[in-house]
């Protein structure tokens, strides 16, 4: 379960720049496990569980471009896109503001990276 979205740095979570929607959107639908909320010729709106973002067609920089999804369950979803081959990094863990995380890497193919994870008790 996707429990929120946090930008890293500039990004901003409501503006996840593509050069190409439709591909973009499928990569999302298919690979992230985001369903489409609304969509128009420049943007779509994605949602995930609790969490939701905006693909848009716009000049940032999707190497450039980086967010951080708590879930539930860290382990399961790196299985899950391990699963669809996308590549995820291993499983670490940072430490962050006083908490502990377990977290996992991954990359889009059009360039935005994202890390996820979970908090540690």
């Amino acid at each position: 379960m996707f429990k929120s979205v946090h930008p890293i740095g500039d990004s901003d979570p409501q503006r996840v720049p593509v050069r190409d929607l439709a591909p973009s959107i499928a990569f999302y639908v298919f690979v992230l496990g985001f369903k489409v909320v609304d969509v128009d010729a420049n943007r779509a709106r994605l949602q995930r569980d609790a969490v939701e973002i905006q693909l848009e067609r716009n000049d940032l920089d999707p190497e450039q471009f980086s967010l951080y999804f708590e879930v539930a369950d860290v382990v399961a979803l790196r299985e899950e896109y391990d699963a669809k081959l996308l590549h995820p990094s291993p499983l670490r863990v940072d430490d962050h503001g006083g908490n502990r995380y377990q977290v996992f890497f991954a990359k889009e193919p059009y360039g935005v990276c994202f890390c996820l994870g979970s908090k540690m008790n």
